[in-house]
């Protein structure tokens, strides 16, 4: 089955839908589509009594909301070329007295004209209604404009209407005993849509759509504005009638044929998927749905891989002094993570499947298909779970310590954001969206590239402009390195038992950086003139990544010299014996100058979250938030 077909399943199974308007993140109305039908922003509303007569008129001094109005195949696709809307349209199309302000404009009475025989053909149809025909009473006036400049709405320049005002869209309701306004009125959607359907069975040769194999009216105008991002660019398109690429056996344009009322209901429920529940970067978009009642489950699990997981955002898991008597803390969090972990995928109906699809724009016009892929909910679930239960480090808090995930947002920024970002960033940002997302649904581990990216950046902490940047890039960075690892709780937090020595370098690191850290805090707490600087352990990051031991010699003979000495007794025993443990370890494992594996900077994050349990001042600053 292909990716329309898909679509098409999802419009018929959520026909409840149809007229039930939803509000997106930016309060944007938005709602299934009705065949037949577009949705467009209005900027004037014009309302008539029951008998036809002008009642008032309102301008829309906001985008105002989203206006639904009936369509044809021609005007849904307009562009320069006149076709008009049958009901709802730009002003040049639906005033009457259009030409007497416009006299400069050629095509003034062809707007009308346009407008007028499609509209007349509706309302003396049998599927015309009462609201219909009070519009008809008042299109016989000829007079819109006139009323508008009475009304205060439009002003005219010397008598002629400006070329703003010529392209603003005009919505008509009917005020009478229907409190639904015309633009919501599900029985105005079936007065055209039946009416539509019938014109078209009567204007239009039958042939045979691809979709369904019947005998229906086709056409190859596919609707554009799918994603308002990239509002020009349609699902199927292939105009070109020269220099075309090779069609094979086909001729013409015999190469995809599709039924009208199919393609209006695979474009409308993509739409609306899109409006709902897409992930989008710059221009593409990356979209997941189900087949079953766990749609939403669905949904919201895809973006709690970019934007996090709501009820980790507002309830993070904390620990308090009681947990040390506990048993591990890397166990006691982890555990607490995989049971709110239960309750963001529980809903998510097994047996069904789950449809993934990424779409961009291949040009101004054309839509492209980046990826598509469906899989069963049950693995779909499985590798949701596998990432949250896998990518976290245990970090402080000012009340305890809590799991970080990272979002997938937050890793490609960790890599490649630089200041503000940029057009560049944003193009780097949505094909690693894409690599991240296909690989943590289909159960694979990041690609080396980003943790590459993120490794590189952190070996150079001076090029931060916040020291408390860098540390949230080391936690992402080890995060994602735990996931790559699948070594789940037991990698979240300081592992003793973990004797790699890349590990055991990168603890050493950090328990350097912590005493002269300390030291200077104090310092600085004594005398507000010492000046903030990087350790002595961050500054020399990159010759230690290359050239452990002999790095490793001299940040020693400082740190000992300089700093060990100003630290209180109980800190001095408790540093002393940490290194003499860790050194006792490499002694085994080679105090050599072999450069360090990733390990060394998730070794260094977990002693370093561990020296620092009892958060301080200072160190507060360094605490995810």
């Amino acid at each position: 089955m292909t990716v329309f077909q898909d679509l098409v399943k999802v419009y018929d199974a959520n026909q409840d839908m149809i007229g039930k308007f939803e509000q997106d993140q930016f309060k944007n109305d938005y709602t299934l589509l009705p065949a037949s039908h577009i949705s467009v922003r209005v900027q004037i509303e014009v309302t008539v009594n029951k008998d036809g007569q002008f009642y008032t008129a309102r301008r829309l001094d906001k985008p105002g909301e989203t206006t639904v109005i009936p369509a044809t195949i021609h005007s849904a696709n307009r562009a320069s070329n006149i076709a008009a809307h049958p009901l709802q349209d730009k002003i040049k199309y639906v005033a009457g007295d259009y030409s007497e302000y416009a006299t400069n404009d050629k095509k003034a009475k062809a707007y009308h004209e346009a407008y007028q025989n499609i509209f007349e053909q509706w309302v003396q149809s049998k599927f015309s209604n009462v609201r219909l025909k009070a519009l008809e009473k008042y299109q016989e006036k000829n007079a819109l404009i006139k009323d508008l400049v009475s009304a205060g709405v439009v002003t005219l320049d010397s008598g002629q209407l400006s070329s703003k005002d010529k392209d603003a869209y005009v919505r008509f309701d009917v005020y009478d005993d229907n409190p639904e306004s015309i633009w919501r009125d599900t029985g105005m959607y079936k007065s055209w849509t039946d009416f539509y359907s019938q014109l078209l069975k009567e204007k239009t040769p039958l042939n045979v759509d691809y979709l369904t194999g019947k005998l229906v009216p086709t056409t190859k105008l596919i609707e554009k504005n799918i994603n308002p991002v990239t509002s020009g660019a349609k699902l199927i398109s292939a105009n070109d009638s020269s220099n075309f690429t090779y069609r094979g056996m086909f001729l013409g344009d015999d190469f995809y044929s599709i039924g009208y009322l199919e393609s209006q209901k695979m474009t409308h429920a993509l739409k609306w998927l899109i409006q709902r529940q897409a992930l989008k970067s710059d221009s593409r978009v990356y979209l997941f749905w189900s087949d079953g009642d766990g749609n939403d489950s669905v949904a919201q699990a895809a973006k709690s891989l970019t934007n996090g997981i709501p009820d980790w955002q507002a309830q993070k898991l904390q620990l308090l002094s009681q947990s040390d008597d506990q048993g591990d803390t890397g166990q006691q969090i982890a555990y607490a993570y995989n049971s709110r972990l239960l309750g963001l995928t529980s809903d998510i109906e097994y047996g069904k499947l789950v449809h993934i699809i990424f779409l961009d724009a291949a040009t101004t016009g054309r839509m492209a298909t980046v990826y598509y892929n469906f899989m069963d909910t049950k693995a779909f679930k499985e590798n949701i779970e596998n990432w949250a239960k896998n990518c976290g480090v245990t970090i402080n808090d000012t009340h305890g310590q809590h799991i970080h995930t990272p979002t997938i947002n937050q890793l490609i920024s960790s890599a490649y954001k630089v200041g503000r970002g940029g057009q560049r960033y944003e193009t780097l940002k949505k094909h690693a969206l894409g690599k991240m997302i296909i690989a943590i649904t289909t159960g694979q581990s990041i690609s080396d590239d980003l943790l590459t990216a993120i490794q590189h950046r952190l070996t150079k902490p001076q090029g931060y402009d916040a020291l408390h940047q860098w540390y949230n890039d080391l936690y992402n960075f080890t995060a994602a390195f735990n996931y790559n690892q699948k070594g789940g709780k037991k990698n979240m937090a300081l592992n003793l038992e973990n004797h790699d020595r890349s590990y055991l370098f990168g603890r050493l690191l950090a328990l350097a950086n912590d005493m002269e850290e300390r030291v200077l805090y104090q310092r600085q707490s004594a005398n507000p003139n010492v000046s903030s600087r990087l350790t002595t352990a961050l500054r020399f990051m990159t010759n230690f990544a290359n050239q452990p031991a002999t790095t490793w010699k001299r940040i020693n003979e400082s740190i000992v010299q300089s700093y060990l000495g100003s630290l209180s007794a109980g800190s001095q025993h408790y540093y002393l014996n940490q290194l003499t443990d860790i050194l006792d370890l490499l002694e085994d494992h080679g105090m050599t100058d072999e450069p360090l594996k990733p390990q060394y900077l998730t070794g260094f994050a977990s002693q370093y979250v561990y020296n620092h349990k009892k958060q301080d001042k200072k160190t507060s600053q360094q605490a995810e938030a």
